[in-house]
């Protein structure tokens, strides 16, 4: 058993390994482009939404509109990219499931954990760099910032293991995925401040797991807790539930991979 759990866990990482290799290190400027990529977006936003649009957005008030998407639009692009990668991981290792014996829900676990090893390297850089230019952050808030990143991968990952699960036998969810997360992005606070909203949306959007997360680490890094609530016992079990239930999902699957590979 301990010989089995050891073999795992040197797949795991070599397979972690690779999708770093492969995505940001064997190629000119695939880790420059990890960094710029977020920036351009968050240019992007910050000219439409505090320029065209002169939004104003009381949250944003004491730090800026830029702090105040930059700490939430990181994180965001983590998540929406690690299950978009991880989506496609079982039907692009058929060769390897047909020929090598280990746990195939290691390939999208090790996506979840490459991207987000990746990103939150680029999102300490940007927090750097927003320090460097007057923004007061709160360093301190990494002790609360690091546990919810976990969380949040956590999340991502049980998320991933049933959408890579399900893409074997429904191949258009591939094309479907990347406007689901699309919408979700919109429909989450941050281009916005979730007092914009109006009544009607507010107790709606308030289930969003993802808003908890944004506003979590807006106040963590940037104004300091406010008083604890029921969606901070209910988004971390959530997010527990999902990575259960997405290995419950995988494992009942995957025996049947190799008849529709």
């Amino acid at each position: 058993m301990r010989n089995v759990k050891r073999f795992n866990s040197v797949i795991f990482f070599q397979l972690v390994s690779r999708n770093i290799r492969t995505d940001y290190l064997e190629n000119v400027t695939g880790f420059a482009w990890l960094i710029l990529q977020p920036l351009l977006m968050l240019a992007v936003y910050a000219f439409v939404f505090s320029t065209l649009f002169q939004a104003r957005m009381p949250e944003a008030a004491g730090v800026g509109f830029v702090p105040f998407l930059a700490v939430a639009f990181w994180p965001w692009t983590a998540f929406s990219e690690a299950i978009l990668k991880a989506n496609a991981t079982i039907t692009s290792n058929a060769a390897l499931i047909g020929k090598v014996a280990f746990p195939t829900e290691l390939l999208p676990l090790s996506a979840v954990a490459a991207t987000f090893t990746m990103h939150m390297i680029g999102y300490l850089a940007v927090l750097l760099m927003l320090q460097l230019t007057g923004t007061d952050l709160h360093w301190l808030g990494l002790i609360w910032v690091i546990p919810m990143l976990l969380l949040l991968a956590i999340f991502a990952a049980g998320l991933a293991l049933m959408a890579s699960a399900l893409q074997v036998f429904i191949r258009d969810l591939a094309q479907i995925l990347p406007p689901i997360m699309t919408f979700w992005f919109f429909t989450t606070p941050i281009l916005y401040s979730s007092a914009m909203l109006p009544a009607s949306l507010a107790p709606i959007f308030q289930w969003n797991p993802m808003a908890w997360y944004v506003s979590r680490l807006r106040e963590a890094l940037l104004s300091g807790f406010s008083t604890l609530g029921l969606m901070d016992l209910l988004v971390p079990v959530l997010s527990v539930l999902t990575l259960i239930l997405g290995f419950w999902l995988f494992r009942r699957l995957r025996g049947h991979f190799e008849d529709f590979l």
